[in-house]
């Protein structure tokens, strides 16, 4: 037996989380909810097709992660970021599948009750937004923290490092490859007077880690996607460490794996 549009509304009619109930030309059954995400606009929930009795499948139809990513936050970026997702979903007992969040009824009477637990997730997962880090320099670094994760790299993010006159510099990242140890530091900016800054800071730090008793090597990523930096900055941190382009991600790897 199928679900159709009047027994979706006869359903739901009393249910106060459901405003309407309408059907799209892809032959979902959508559900406006008065959840909203942090804009304010409506998270909405479908019932996805055939609608074959007794099960009935819910689905956001990835409007949340396309509500992310509108707003350039990737939930898949980094660690944390996968575990904040996997967290809200494991408490509302939705999964993800693709870019969906997906709930599985084993009866049309537990609308009411999936409903609710799916909005919700839809939610929490765009509470994502919340977390985003206003500053490109430390969005930059979970860029390099996705590298890190993907080559399957161990690795430590802002260890603090003793150096000459018994400073401690704050790097980063400290990333254990196969025969070495990298300190990295990163350098993004689109501004050409932050950049500059960023630039003579990184050169401070390489400089009070450049001892005999620190033998690890010292690696600078710069986000080569802007135009931001003076040459001669450049030039001066590679006379104190490797200096990779953010878009040579396979030369980042290797230098950070060896």
């Amino acid at each position: 037996m199928t679900l159709n549009i009047e027994q979706a509304r006869d359903l739901l009619r009393c249910v106060s989380l459901v405003r309407d109930v309408d059907v799209l030309p892809s032959g979902h059954f959508r559900l406006e909810t008065p959840f909203k995400y942090p804009d304010g606009s409506s998270i909405d929930v479908f019932i996805a097709p055939p609608n074959l009795l007794p099960e009935v499948r819910l689905t956001d139809l990835g409007q949340t992660a396309a509500w992310l990513l509108n707003l350039q936050v990737k939930p898949w970026l980094s660690k944390k970021r996968q575990a904040f997702v996997e967290d809200a979903l494991r408490t509302f007992d939705v999964r993800q599948s693709g870019g969906e969040l997906v709930l599985q009824l084993a009866s049309p009477t537990d609308l009411p009750d999936g409903v609710m637990r799916l909005a919700q997730a839809c939610l929490r997962v765009a509470d994502l937004t919340f977390t985003r880090r206003s500053s490109l320099q430390s969005a930059f670094g979970e860029e390099i923290e996705e590298i890190l994760d993907d080559a399957e790299l161990s690795y430590t993010p802002n260890p603090e490092i003793a150096g000459r006159y018994g400073n401690v510099v704050r790097v980063d990242f400290s990333v254990e490859g196969r025969r070495t140890r990298s300190f990295v530091l990163t350098l993004a900016s689109q501004n050409p007077s932050a950049a500059h800054s960023i630039s003579n800071e990184i050169f401070r730090k390489w400089y009070d880690l450049d001892v005999p008793e620190r033998p690890e090597q010292r690696v600078t990523v710069f986000d080569d996607r802007s135009s931001a930096y003076r040459d001669e900055d450049l030039k001066r941190l590679e006379g104190i460490s490797t200096v990779l382009p953010f878009s040579d991600r396979n030369a980042v790897r290797d230098v950070l794996a060896a």
